[in-house]
C-alpha cells in the first residue's frame, strides 16, 4: 500500500491496530546524506522491554506491557510518499478485549469540536469531570467518546498552561491592555519591585465605574482570602444595588498588609473612580489598613463589619462567644440594640461584672474601636444596612469557591470577570422583575402606593414590612412648639419609647431610632406619623433615596460608560457565528428531512469556505496579528516568587491569635537553622 503523507499512513495502521486490538508506537527511522527520511518503523506498543531507570520509587508506576512483540510495518519514504516494504503481523501477547479497546492510547484523540466545549465549559466554571460526563452522555458512553477522563483533564491542563505561557503577570498586563484599548474607561495600575517583579494590582473595567457612580455611597473591602499560587491577597471592592444584592466596583492583589500598600491601593482606587470617596467603608480590624483610609479617606465613616468581628471574636474568646447567655445578653447586644452611648457602657460594664472579662486584652482592643463597630455609635452614619453578617459572608463565598492554592492570576480573573458578568445579568433580571407594581394587600393608601411605584421589589419588601408594623405603635404624647410637631410613639410588647418630630411646613420629618439615616428608608415611627396626616399621601420627595428606586441608574449613564466593541476580531466573530449555528442546529434537529436539509447547506457552507481559502490570500490573519501586537503591554513584569509562607494556608487569612497558639506548640530547636 501507498500513502501521501506520514500522518496518513499512521492513522491507516492505528486503525488496524484497534481493529485487531493492539496499540501502535513509532519506532526508528532512517535518514540519507541530505537529513531525509528514508525508512520508518511503526511497532506494536509491546514491542521491545523496558529499561528501568532508576530504583527510586516513582509517584505513578505504569502496567508494564513490553514483552519483545515482533509485530511491526516498515515503510520506504520518497517525497513524503510512504510505501509499505516490509510487514510482520504475528504478536506474542493476546489482544486487548473488544470491550477496552476504546481505552489504547494510540487510539485516543480529542477531536476540535470537543476541544472547542471543554473549553468553553471551562470558562463557565464547570469542571473537567463534569465536563467528561456531558461528553460521554451526548456521544451515547464513554466508549463512543475517543478518549478518556485523564486525557480530557490533560487538554485542560495544558489550556491553562498556554493562557500563562511567557509569564503569568505578563500575560495578565497584557490582557488589561487589550482591554483598555477596546476601551479607554478600562483601568488598571500595577506596582514592581527593583526586581520587576509584581508586588500590588488593582483593576476595575468601564461599568464598574458606572455602578460606583451609583452605589458607591457605601463599600466594603475585604482582604480575607489569599487566592493564587503567589500568596498574594486578594481585595474586592464590593458595594450594594438598588435590588439589595453585591456589586463590584474593582478588584486588587497586594504582597502584604502594609500602610504604604492600602495607601497606595485607595489612591489608585480614588483614582480610577474620578476622585469621589465613599461616604462609608467597611473593614476587618486592621491597624494599617485603618492609617490609610484616614489619609487617603480623611472624610469617610470607618466602620468595622460586624461579620469579622463575630469571627474573630470565636476565636479569641471562643469559650465565651459559644455560650448564648454570654453572646445573646451582651455580644449581640452591644453589637446591635443599644440605642444609647450610656446604654452601651452600663451593658459593657454588667458583662465585665457577670463574666469577669475586664482583664481581657483582645476585648479591651474591641471597646477602644467602639465607635466603629456599635450600632449605638454612629446611628446616623448611612450603612446599606451592611453591618449584617449576610452581606459580608456571601461576598467571602464567591471568592472562597475561586481560592485555590495553585491557581494563577490570569485563571483567577478570568473567573472574577465570570462573577462579575453573573452579577450583572441578576441585575438584569432583577429590572425586569421590578417593572410595574407589586400586588396590595393593604388598598387605597396612598403612601403604599407611591412606595411600590417607584421603589425596587427587594426595597419595597423591607419597606412594607416597616409599614405593616404601624399598627402595632401608639402615640402616648404629642407637643407643639409653633413650629414643630413631637409625637411620643410606644409599643406595648416592647420597652422604651421613640420621638418623632415632624415639621407640617415642609413635611420634614426625624426619627430617633435613625433607620432612615443609616438604610435609607422611613422607620415605622416615622409613617406611623405620616400616614395619621391626611394631607400626606405620597412620602416626602426627601426621604426617597434616588439608590434604592427603579431609576437608580437614570441620570449616570453616558456614552463612556458603555462597554465599547471589541471590534471585528476571531472572537467576536465566532460569538456571532455561534448564535447563527446554534439556531440551525435547534431547527435542523427537529425530524430527520430537517436534518438532511442543514447537513446539506453545512455541507455545502464549509466547501465554499475552503475554496475561498485556497484561492484568496486571506488578510484578516495579518490585521488580526498586528492587533494582538498592539495589544501587548509596553511594560515587562516578572510573576511574583511562587511561595508559601510560614504557617499560611490558602483560603481565609487566619487572626494573628491563632497563628501565635500554633506557634506555642511547636518545639524551639536548640540551634539556629539558616
Amino acid at each position: 500500500m501507498i500513502f501521501a503523507s506520514e500522518l496518513e499512513a499512521y492513522n491507516k495502521y492505528v486503525a488496524y491496530a484497534i481493529g485487531k486490538g493492539f496499540g501502535v508506537r513509532k519506532s526508528k527511522t532512517r535518514k540519507n546524506d541530505k537529513g531525509e527520511i528514508t525508512r520508518r518503523i511503526f511497532v506494536c506498543n509491546c514491542a521491545g522491554y523496558s529499561v528501568n531507570s532508576s530504583d527510586q520509587e516513582k509517584k505513578y508506576e505504569r502496567p508494564e506491557v513490553r514483552c519483545g512483540c515482533p509485530a511491526f510495518i516498515k515503510f520506504k519514504v520518497e517525497n513524503g510518499v510512504h510505501e509499505v516494504v516490509e510487514y510482520v503481523s504475528e504478536h506474542n501477547h493476546e489482544f486487548i478485549p473488544e470491550h477496552q479497546r476504546q481505552l489504547i492510547r494510540c487510539g485516543r484523540m480529542i477531536s476540535n469540536i470537543c476541544k472547542g466545549v471543554l473549553v468553553d465549559m471551562a470558562k463557565a466554571g464547570i469542571g473537567g469531570t463534569m465536563a467528561y460526563k456531558f461528553l460521554a452522555n451526548e456521544a451515547g458512553g464513554s466508549q463512543n467518546l475517543g478518549f478518556i477522563l485523564r486525557d480530557c483533564q490533560n487538554f485542560l491542563q495544558s489550556e491553562r498552561s498556554n493562557l500563562i505561557e511567557g509569564g503569568d503577570c505578563q500575560n495578565l498586563l497584557n490582557h488589561f491592555h487589550s482591554m483598555q484599548i477596546q476601551n479607554p474607561m478600562f483601568f488598571y495600575a500595577q506596582q514592581v519591585d527593583q526586581e520587576d517583579r509584581l508586588t500590588n494590582l488593582f483593576w476595575r473595567d468601564s461599568l464598574s465605574k458606572f455602578d460606583y457612580d451609583c452605589f458607591g455611597d457605601v463599600v466594603v473591602f475585604d482582604t480575607t482570602y489569599r487566592t493564587n499560587k503567589y500568596n498574594l491577597i486578594c481585595g474586592p471592592f464590593v458595594g450594594v444595588n438598588h435590588h439589595w444584592k453585591n456589586t463590584l466596583f474593582g478588584c486588587a492583589f497586594l504582597s502584604d498588609e502594609t500602610a504604604i500598600s492600602f495607601i497606595w491601593l485607595f489612591e489608585m482606587f480614588l483614582k480610577s473612580m474620578g476622585n469621589k470617596a465613599p461616604k462609608t467603608i467597611f473593614t476587618d480590624q486592621d491597624q494599617a489598613m485603618a492609617k490609610a483610609i484616614r489619609t487617603v479617606f480623611p472624610n469617610t465613616q470607618h466602620r468595622l463589619c460586624t461579620w469579622h468581628i463575630g469571627k474573630n471574636a470565636n476565636q479569641n474568646i471562643g469559650h465565651l462567644y459559644n455560650k448564648p447567655e454570654f453572646k445573646d445578653k451582651y455580644f449581640s447586644k452591644l453589637m446591635y440594640r443599644c440605642r444609647s452611648e450610656d446604654e452601651f457602657d452600663s451593658t459593657w460594664r454588667k458583662m465585665d461584672e457577670e463574666w469577669g472579662t475586664e482583664n481581657n486584652s483582645w476585648l479591651q482592643r474591641l471597646y477602644d474601636l467602639r465607635y466603629k463597630w456599635s450600632s449605638a455609635f454612629g446611628r446616623d452614619i448611612f450603612t446599606c444596612g451592611i453591618t449584617s453578617s449576610q452581606r459580608s459572608e456571601s461576598t467571602n463565598n464567591v471568592f472562597q469557591k475561586m481560592a485555590a492554592k495553585t491557581s494563577s492570576l490570569v485563571l483567577f480573573v478570568h473567573y472574577y470577570e465570570e462573577q462579575l458578568k453573573h452579577m450583572r445579568e441578576t441585575e438584569g433580571q432583577d429590572d425586569y422583575s421590578s417593572r410595574g407594581q407589586p400586588t396590595l394587600h393593604v388598598m387605597h393608601n396612598g403612601i403604599l402606593k407611591h412606595a411600590a411605584s417607584v421603589y425596587t421589589r427587594a426595597i419595597f419588601k423591607r419597606f412594607y414590612d416597616e409599614f405593616l408594623q404601624i399598627v402595632s405603635q401608639h402615640i402616648s404624647s404629642t407637643t407643639f412648639d409653633g413650629l414643630v410637631y413631637e409625637y411620643t410613639l410606644t409599643c406595648k410588647e416592647i420597652q422604651g419609647e421613640h420621638i418623632v418630630k415632624f415639621n407640617p411646613v415642609d413635611f420634614s420629618i426625624s426619627c430617633e431610632c435613625k433607620l432612615f439615616e443609616s438604610k435609607g428608608w422611613l422607620c415605622r415611627h416615622a409613617l406611623h406619623v405620616l400616614n395619621a396626616n391626611p394631607s400626606i399621601s405620597v412620602i416626602p420627595s426627601a426621604y426617597i433615596l434616588k439608590r434604592w428606586t427603579k431609576g437608580a441608574k437614570q441620570g449616570y449613564m453616558n456614552d463612556e460608560s458603555h462597554e465599547m466593541s471589541a471590534g471585528p476580531s476571531t472572537s467576536n466573530r465566532f460569538s456571532t457565528l455561534m448564535q447563527n449555528a446554534f439556531e440551525v442546529m435547534s431547527l435542523g434537529a427537529q425530524d430527520e428531512n430537517t436534518m438532511r436539509i442543514a447537513k446539506k447547506n453545512l455541507n455545502a457552507t464549509v466547501a465554499e469556505i475552503s475554496s475561498y481559502n485556497s484561492s484568496v490570500a486571506i488578510t484578516d490573519g495579518a490585521s488580526d496579528d498586528n492587533d494582538n501586537d498592539a495589544s501587548l503591554c509596553e511594560m515587562l513584569v516578572l510573576d511574583p516568587i511562587q511561595k508559601k509562607g510560614k504557617g499560611t494556608s490558602y483560603g481565609r487569612l487566619k487572626a494573628s491569635s491563632e497563628k501565635k497558639r500554633k506557634k506555642t506548640k511547636k518545639i524551639i530547636p536548640s540551634m539556629p537553622i539558616e
